[in-house]
């Protein structure tokens, strides 16, 4: 049976290594067949994917981002190392699908997944974008495996299209607990499971497959921001420098919030890592500052003490602290007035119970999808 996957597969860690995690779960399964649809131009830097760019943000927000990829050669390296990834560990389809043509894709496919990322929510994309599968025909299996819908609260008229959009899949799951419990409401049914996220659903031999050797010889802390703030940073340094720990840092990550304290923040800056150096210098780091909930994950696969920076908006702060209720993690959350002691006074997190919870959940997601796929 050949399947497609839908989802957001480039443009930072997080996104590419759930859509690997996904397609090397699915490959593991016999009589499957699995890719993931091109809904991109071949690369990042096209005059094809620039065009697309104006048309979606408007021509102020697509230079600004061009700048924030390309503006400089160490913004450059970075995104060839993505690319690179990209080019080398997904597969993609050959065909590009268009939204104006998508539907030709049911030639070609027994059926679609969706998932995982942000692709259901609206302030990210349209409801009747490509991601809930609208293109798919009547026939063919439709699958949502572990969408974050990212939102708390809809209006009627979003109600009424997210349900009218669901009532034609075969099986529907969401990754947090929070868009389960909303995406259940707007259907009227306890149909949608809550389903690991691809990076948890991967077995941690996945990863270590791909991670590449230890690339810092001293002991040192990572620190990954996607926003945060100068305060935040400072709070880091304080840290860091009680420990007597450098600090690895990637900067710039977030072209939409870029701090300037960065410039000038963390004692090596790690511009050019890869998705798989992005794996290597959380598994080996002392202990790991972050605002990314795949970031998190890959803490909690390696068993490393992790510090959280709340996200801004409820909707936000749910992906962190549904996953830190979820594997019975102590609180993780470094408010505006933390301060180095209540650090160093956090609760030592229980790998064991981590460890357990995360195997019984991946168990129960991979039924989701054999059950789902017709293959149980």
């Amino acid at each position: 049976m050949k399947i497609a996957g839908l989802t957001w597969w480039r443009n930072n860690y997080g996104s590419v290594l759930q859509a690997y995690a996904l397609q090397r779960v699915m490959n593991e399964f016999e009589n499957i067949d699995y890719e993931i649809l091109n809904q991109y131009s071949g690369k990042v830097a096209s005059v094809d994917n620039f065009y697309h760019k104006i048309k979606t943000f408007g021509i102020r927000k697509t230079i600004h981002r061009i700048v924030w990829k390309f503006g400089t050669k160490k913004l450059r390296d970075r995104n060839r190392a993505l690319q690179k990834f990209v080019d080398e560990e997904l597969k993609i389809s050959d065909k590009r699908y268009k939204v104006n043509y998508i539907d030709s894709a049911n030639g070609c496919y027994d059926g679609f997944i969706c998932g995982s990322d942000q692709i259901w929510n609206p302030e990210l994309a349209s409801l009747d974008s490509i991601y809930w599968l609208t293109f798919v025909k009547t026939g063919k299996l439709k699958i949502a495996y572990a969408p974050s819908i990212g939102i708390d609260q809809v209006t009627k008229e979003q109600r009424k299209m997210i349900r009218d959009n669901l009532n034609t899949f075969n099986a529907v799951s969401c990754r947090e607990e929070s868009g389960r419990n909303l995406i259940s409401s707007i259907m009227g049914t306890e149909d949608c499971e809550t389903v690991l996220d691809p990076t948890l659903l991967a077995e941690r031999s996945v990863w270590d497959h791909i991670c590449p050797p230890r690339r810092f010889t001293e002991k040192y802390i990572f620190v990954y921001l996607l926003r945060g703030t100068k305060q935040q940073r400072k709070l880091i340094e304080l840290y860091a420098g009680f420990i007597n720990l450098k600090i690895v840092t990637m900067p710039f990550l977030d072209n939409e919030h870029i701090n300037k304290y960065d410039r000038k923040f963390g004692d090596i800056k790690y511009w050019d890592a890869s998705p798989s150096d992005f794996i290597s210098v959380i598994r080996h780091a002392e202990a790991v500052f972050t605002d990314s909930f795949h970031c998190m994950i890959f803490s909690c696969l390696y068993h490393r003490k992790f510090y959280l920076f709340p996200k801004i908006g409820a909707h936000q702060m749910n992906r962190l602290t549904d996953l830190q209720n979820m594997l019975h993690i102590s609180p993780r959350m470094l408010e505006d007035n933390a301060t180095v002691r209540d650090i160093l006074s956090m609760k030592a997190i229980d790998w064991n119970i981590v460890d357990d919870i995360i195997r019984e959940k991946r168990m129960k997601s991979k039924s989701y999808l054999k059950k789902a796929l017709g293959m149980a």
